[in-house]
């Protein structure tokens, strides 16, 4: 039985540490479009070289 304490609580640590990592990184992803869009709408005024 003490096992099967064992397990589960293995399992929701390694969830809960694998939902965490998810999200720093799809947070990271979100800041890095934000930069390419605030860098687009800053070159807006400029002349293309078409």
């Amino acid at each position: 039985m003490i096992e099967f304490i064992f397990f589960i609580i293995g399992v929701m640590l390694g969830g809960l540490t694998g939902i965490v990592i998810m999200c720093c990184l799809q947070i990271n992803r979100l800041a890095e479009r934000e930069e390419v869009k605030n860098a687009k709408t800053k070159c807006a005024d400029t002349f293309p070289l078409d």
